[in-house]
């Protein structure tokens, strides 16, 4: 089937001159794509993904935005001007946001899986030209291919059926081939598969770390598979939006890792990756920690092609 097309995600925890110098690390080592994390106390995404594109000539989108922590029109906005920026170089990503973004920004989110929907449609029409109760973006001709993220069934099947691309991450490597099946047997998304790759025992506890942010957002059959009850997800969030994230690991089960990231040595994971291609078309490795983040991006580089 070729070589993994492979692509870096960020959370936009680094200055963003920095982004750019990982991006362009990223692209010099065979990267296509670079996503950026809209996490609403952060950099700013947009910010960052306008100085990455400018920068390099990797495909570039925000993975993901939300419903709530902006306006539906001012979210078209912003992903039109990026499209006009570096036409044929943006993906439009949509997800219901998690706890990260939502919780300090004291917005009402409920009726995620609807507000999803709603803006995706609305969303849809504006970058296609149409007028959508009263509003148009009248500046802007062009096609923004839209990605939608998510662990639940309604939004993957959502995904599946109306998006051009379906995001899939921390999927469990076992459960990635009966997924891939019903995503394609419901429509044409392609899928992008993230996964954290543990690849010695310091990666294994960077990866735990980020896990806090997953395991509260995800839905409670999933937590209940791993072991995490209601209260000690409501201690693990906490902990989380303090930025305590080593003590928030603490209090996860590391066979998480094993379950949700892709673990072993870099010739196990290759291997493991390489034995699914047939079951995504993109891999995006995520990227979270500062002081790491370069030398990883070598080390997912040398995985990724040697599968």
């Amino acid at each position: 089937m070729g070589p993994v097309e492979w692509g870096v995600w960020f959370e936009p925890t680094q200055p963003v001159r920095r982004l750019v110098e990982l991006a362009r690390l990223a692209q010099s080592l065979g990267a296509t794509t670079c996503f950026v994390a809209d996490e609403g106390t952060e950099r700013d995404v947009y910010v960052a993904l306008t100085a990455i594109a400018e920068a390099t000539g990797l495909t570039v989108g925000p993975a993901i935005t939300n419903p709530f922590s902006r306006h539906p029109v001012a979210t078209a906005a912003a992903i039109a001007t990026l499209a006009e920026l570096a036409p044929g170089r943006v993906v439009h990503g949509l997800g219901v946001g998690g706890s990260r973004v939502v919780d300090p920004l004291g917005v009402d989110a409920s009726k995620p899986y609807t507000a999803l929907r709603e803006t995706l449609e609305h969303n849809r029409r504006l970058l296609a030209g149409e007028t959508v109760d009263g509003v148009s973006l009248g500046w802007f001709n062009g096609e923004v291919p839209v990605a939608v993220a998510g662990r639940g069934p309604r939004v993957q099947r959502l995904a599946a059926e109306q998006a051009d691309w379906i995001i899939l991450s921390a999927k469990p490597l076992a459960d990635l081939p009966a997924t891939a099946a019903q995503v394609r047997s419901r429509g044409s998304a392609r899928i992008a598969w993230s996964a954290y790759l543990a690849y010695d025992a310091v990666e294994r506890r960077r990866v735990l770390r980020h896990f806090s942010y997953m395991s509260v957002d995800a839905p409670p059959d999933i937590r209940a598979a791993f072991g995490l009850d209601d209260a000690t997800a409501d201690q693990v969030r906490g902990l989380m939006l303090e930025g305590r994230l080593d003590e928030a690991a603490a209090l996860l089960p590391e066979a998480m890792v094993d379950l949700y990231g892709v673990a072993g040595t870099p010739d196990e994971i290759a291997a493991a990756i390489g034995a699914h291609r047939a079951h995504f078309d993109l891999f995006m490795l995520p990227m979270n920690d500062e002081a790491s983040s370069a030398d990883h991006i070598r080390r997912g580089a040398e995985i990724l092609t040697a599968t």
